[in-house]
């Protein structure tokens, strides 16, 4: 899969390709990708054939939307796993008024 550099994915996962599993093959409408995209949704994550597999919202702190089950990498979370719980530590930091927890 190819991820859009300096994209939200692409910094989480450390390269501009990756190779994931898919379970199903749903996946956004093409007719709709345009009216999403000019609302402010990025797709950042395509497949060989162009297929969207990710997708998020750069003005958000953690949206990220992915067409596949991130899962164990050499026995450690998938980065995704990772970032998003970082993520969620961090903002429960904030919202605590405390240093947010680094995993």
């Amino acid at each position: 899969m190819r991820l859009v550099p300096g994209s939200l994915a692409e910094r989480t996962v450390g390269a501009e390709r990756t190779v994931e599993r898919y379970f199903c093959s749903y996946g956004p409408d093409p007719a709709y990708l345009e009216t999403l995209e000019a609302h402010g949704l990025r797709f950042t994550g395509h497949d060989d054939e162009g297929e969207v597999r990710v997708a998020e919202l750069p003005d958000h702190p953690f949206y990220l939307v992915t067409l596949f089950q991130p899962e164990l990498a050499e026995r450690q979370p998938h980065p995704l796993v990772r970032a998003f719980a970082e993520a969620a530590a961090g903002r429960a930091a904030l919202s605590r008024g405390s240093d947010p927890v680094r995993l």
